[in-house]
């Protein structure tokens, strides 16, 4: 692979980090108003809030340095041993994972930069970035290795003890993963019920001393073995025992890699260095994380929302390795005389991939915004000790949560599906030479396509947005005035983003007039199309204006038109599906 600084010598995304995030609204909403970690500091010099920012700038200049780091570490070490994690693979034997000795050096040596626990709170010893400087590493790091990057972001689900652990929780598990002594796991899926966590059918019993025993079997867990001498912390949905059945019943409980069977691993298509357990519990301990009752509705929630955003991000890393890759590849491999980036149909399929990656890039970090605008609002006034209630009730909360919701299903759909697409056309760039193992890019397909199944598939998700996606479009809703307070900022809205919206608002009738929920469903990923497509346009048109440099311009320019035109052709075909199926 390419081996230079993934985030400073990516011109598009420093062209996204510096012109086109808002950061002062990400800022105010991450670090509050009065920037309360920085003032714990004052208040406590406790080290763990030292390098929370006290100004705009402070933050700005802490974000742009450790992206910069990140995006040197990944590109130039992780990058240059992802084909030899992924060919020397993982071994098991009798209930132990082997890791190869690369993973293990690689681990510990990002173990070393400090960078690791970005989503964690300071509380826990993390760094407490925003969501979108988490989404912006989690680009990185795909881009470079997306087994590695399922690693890191799977640890980052301590985020979820520091929000609602004990303060000992907090201090015994949280702070661990912050300085990577443990890894996190969700331990949600099981053998016969899958995406199914309604019907989880592993009980936990609680005992006197308040602990609990959990007994059953889990499949398709990432990383729940942990990682060489570095153990995992298994976030277990469970079935208390004296509870009724459906998502009621289900808890959270933290229980430690050692203290349960690892009864084997998956010999997958793909992301090969990364451990795809079966894990068996027998009558084994774990201690519940909040309330009983609340495992599938709050915590596991939260874990799916953070790791659906992961995977957006991972559509976006993916396309622009595939990207970069085909560039040099073609500029390089000659036919008839000149190199195959001359060729117009190549030369297409790159700039397809180009334009696909930033369309995904500024839908992922759109998403990612939306949720920066109150989730830590949300948590300050949880850890202030406020009721459920009052939470929900709060204006920001409601009004940004629900946004969140519909985006998050959106995201991690379309990148995932469009990153996948992209690993296929860079496939087709390097011909022949694509389909063998010599070049990094069939590692890179194999390793897109899990994008589509895990955190829910892409069916999932459909199913998910497209009943928001029309009570959001309803009349006034939110979601409709969301989407025009963006068109409100294009000045010259192209002929191409207006009839994409003229089409969308008839697939919207269409879809309202069909009684047969059958029906509706079959049809519903036409919309889901639309309404991605359109909302990329929105922002790509967005983009344009905010650009300052006029060659960078220029580029964006032609890149956005060929993007809506694709769009709007697209979007037509999809609402000729949906009046015409069955």
């Amino acid at each position: 692979m390419i081996a230079n600084n993934y985030f400073s010598e990516d011109t598009d995304l420093q062209v996204i980090f510096n012109q086109l995030l808002d950061w002062d609204s990400i800022i105010r909403e991450t670090e509050g108003e009065g920037f309360f970690d920085h003032q714990t500091f004052i208040k406590t010099k406790n080290p763990r809030f030292e390098m929370a920012p006290s100004t705009k700038e402070e933050a700005m200049e802490l974000y742009t340095s450790s992206l910069d780091a990140m995006g040197d570490f990944f590109g130039k070490d992780v990058s240059q041993k992802s084909q030899t994690m992924d060919r020397n693979e993982l071994k098991y034997s009798n209930g132990k994972v082997i890791f190869p000795k690369e993973t293990i050096e690689i681990y510990e040596k990002f173990r070393n930069t400090g960078l690791m626990a970005y989503s964690i709170s300071r509380e826990a010893g993390g760094l407490a970035f925003p969501a979108t400087v988490g989404a912006l590493y989690a680009m990185l790091m795909a881009r470079a290795d997306v087994s590695f990057c399922m690693t890191t972001t799977l640890l980052n689900l301590a985020q979820i003890v520091a929000r609602f652990g004990t303060p000992e929780q907090i201090e015994t598990y949280a702070t661990k993963a912050a300085t990577g002594e443990c890894l996190f796991a969700m331990s949600l899926t099981e053998p016969d019920y899958g995406s199914d966590l309604n019907n989880v059918r592993t009980v936990a019993v609680k005992q006197e001393d308040g602990s609990y025993r959990l007994t059953g079997t889990k499949r398709f867990i990432s990383q729940g073995c942990g990682l060489g001498e570095n153990p995992a912390l298994l976030l277990t949905l469970a079935r208390t025992g004296k509870s009724e059945g459906g998502a009621r019943g289900l808890s959270v409980f933290i229980v430690k890699s050692q203290d349960v069977f690892v009864a084997g691993i998956e010999k997958k298509m793909g992301i090969h260095a990364s451990p795809t357990c079966e894990i068996v519990y027998e009558n084994t301990y774990g201690e519940i994380l909040g309330e009983e009752g609340l495992g599938l509705t709050r915590y596991t929630a939260g874990m799916t929302n953070f790791m659906r955003l992961v995977s957006a991000s991972g559509g976006c890393g993916g396309g622009a390795a595939g990207y970069y890759e085909c560039v040099k590849y073609a500029n390089e491999r000659k036919q008839f005389g000149k190199p195959i980036a001359e060729i117009p149909a190549v030369a297409e399929m790159i700039h397809k991939i180009k334009r696909e990656t930033n369309a995904m890039r500024l839908l992922t970090l759109e998403t990612a915004r939306v949720i920066d605008m109150y989730q830590h609002h949300q948590i300050r006034m949880e850890k202030a000790g406020k009721d459920d209630r009052e939470i929900r009730k709060d204006e920001k909360v409601k009004y940004w949560s629900t946004l969140a919701s519909t985006l998050t299903p959106m995201a991690k759909y379309y990148s995932s599906e469009e990153g996948h697409k992209c690993a296929n056309l860079a496939v087709q760039v390097f011909g022949g030479a694509g389909y063998t193992e010599d070049y990094d890019i069939s590692r890179m397909f194999r390793d897109s396509r899990i994008n589509t199944i895990y955190e829910g598939t892409s069916q999932i998700h459909v199913r998910i947005a497209t009943g928001a996606i029309l009570a959001g479009m309803a009349g006034d809703g939110n979601f409709r005035k969301y989407l025009n307070s963006l068109k409100a900022e294009i000045p010259t809205p192209s002929q191409f983003l207006l009839e994409q919206e003229r089409v969308l608002e008839e697939a919207i009738r269409e879809m309202r007039g069909i009684q047969e929920e059958t029906r509706k469903e079959t049809v519903a990923e036409n919309l889901m199309i639309q309404m991605s497509r359109y909302l990329c346009s929105l922002l790509y048109e967005k983009a344009i204006f905010k650009i300052a440099d006029s060659n960078i311009k220029e580029v964006w320019e032609k890149d956005c038109l060929a993007y809506v035109i694709d769009s709007a052709a697209i979007a037509q075909s999809c609402l000729y599906r949906i009046q015409n199926f069955g």
